[in-house]
């Protein structure tokens, strides 16, 4: 075989069409797509992409299965693929291990690989299962410091693959007709449910106890397994629902993380342990792009409501409390009973909050002290409250992502941010014509009135 890893002792090529036994799921998926990456070079840019290599025209990129190392004579020491990337002056190679169905990955297993991969002078260790992190950088293992700087590690989902491929589709990446039909064909693969790749469908088995001990207003540990169980969860549906978003709008929608806390795992399950036991709420926050700003989620437990929210300021050419209302009011073109708009205040006002359907009748209602003063910015709501949906473990799901793409359609894709308008010449000319700012006066007399 030309050009055969030096760190091979036995290997074969990434095959389309394995020939593996029935009981050899992971084996099976892990061959055919790493075939596709060869095959279909925007795959294997925007995948590939993700562990910091550009993949250009003049890029050679194989993938091998069954692999054995030269240094490794342990059977357990076997993991499912091999990618060798070559650009110019440079190559780049990494072992695979795939995990399919409900198996997770190994820590034990994983540590291995990235002992054999420093071994092998091999720059990475990819992992791919039905397990969900915020980014390719981060592991869904917590893995010792020691460990890490050994090799890189990246871990893709499949879910996340199957939604990297429909963005592709989405957005005509692929141009060539035979790649295009293997990319659809791969797709359907995915989605097939024999195939063993889930998406993330229930909280973990705590949930039901952990939400009726808020309601109850008993003491939340941090430490506590139930705790930590039940934002491990939260942090893979966030990851699903980003997935889902992304299917949604066609474009990549990311997780938000706080810049101290990415990369470092235990650092921020510990952060959200502490917001829900101290707040009884699970947060996130999802950043769609060019939206009018991101979307924040929350679920709060004590309540056991489930709010989606944007957050715009108040546009500054409208005076009035009702001009700013009617402005954001414009926008809304659904009055879904869910919806509430959330007014901020100057000062030391608190905020108030009512239905899009009352400020469609009164948009002055928001303004319960009728005060002189205006808002300087709204948040605009999506509040579903179902206690009896909120404590099941799949339904709680089920309604979370429902509320997702109601929230996105009614208002996500409707907003937009206030923008000052340009200036007037300094000397008007003399034609008798309604310019743009003119046309915008008379709109915000409207408000007015």
């Amino acid at each position: 075989m030309s050009d055969f890893p030096d760190m091979l002792k036995q290997g074969e090529r990434a095959r389309l069409f394995p020939v593996l036994a029935d009981t050899s799921r992971e084996g099976r998926m892990a061959s055919i797509f790493l075939a596709l990456l060869p095959t279909i070079p925007s795959v294997a840019e925007v995948v590939l992409g993700t562990t910091g290599l550009r993949i250009g025209k003049r890029t050679q990129i194989d993938t091998y299965t069954e692999i054995v190392l030269n240094d490794s004579s342990d059977i357990k020491n076997r993991p499912d693929g091999l990618i060798v990337v070559r650009n110019a002056k440079t190559t780049w190679t990494a072992l695979v291990e795939a995990k399919i169905g409900k198996a997770d990955l190994d820590a034990d297993q994983v540590t291995r690989y990235i002992e054999a991969a420093k071994a092998n002078k091999i720059d990475a260790v990819i992992t791919i299962s039905n397990q969900f992190v915020a980014r390719a950088d981060v592991s869904p293992l917590t893995l010792p410091k020691t460990t890490l700087k050994k090799a890189g590690l990246f871990h893709w989902s499949w879910t996340w693959l199957q939604t990297q491929c429909e963005i592709l589709s989405h957005q005509k990446r692929v141009d060539d007709q035979e790649q295009e039909f293997l990319l659809r064909e791969f797709q359907r693969l995915l989605k097939h449910p024999t195939t063993g790749i889930e998406r993330f469908t229930q909280m973990g088995p705590n949930w039901k106890d952990v939400v009726q001990a808020v309601s109850n207003q008993e003491t939340l540990k941090r430490t506590s397994t139930e705790v930590e169980q039940t934002v491990g969860a939260w942090f893979q549906e966030l990851r699903d629902m980003s997935l889902l978003l992304s299917s949604h709008v066609g474009q990549s929608v990311s997780v938000k993380v706080e810049r101290a806390l990415i990369g470092d795992t235990a650092a921020r399950l510990k952060d959200g342990c502490k917001t829900l036991t101290e707040d009884n709420k699970l947060i996130g926050t999802f950043v769609v792009p060019a939206a009018a700003s991101d979307i924040e989620v929350c679920a709060d437990l004590m309540r056991r409501s489930i709010v989606f929210s944007m957050k715009l300021k108040a546009p500054q050419d409208r005076k009035s409390t009702k001009a700013k209302v009617n402005w954001l009011l414009r926008m809304l073109k659904d009055d879904d009973p869910r919806l509430a708009i959330r007014a901020h205040w100057p000062g030391r006002k608190p905020p108030t909050q009512k239905d899009v359907l009352a400020l469609r009748k009164n948009a002055d209602a928001i303004d319960d002290e009728r005060s002189d003063a205006a808002p300087h910015a709204f948040e605009v709501l999506l509040i579903e409250v179902d206690a009896k949906r909120f404590a099941g473990r799949r339904t709680f799901i089920e309604t979370l992502e429902a509320c997702s793409n109601d929230f996105y359609d009614l208002v996500g894709q409707n907003l937009r941010s206030w923008q000052a308008p340009p200036p007037k010449p300094v000397r008007a000319p003399a034609a008798a014509t309604v310019d743009e700012n003119d046309r915008d006066e008379e709109e915000r007399d409207s408000d007015e009135k």
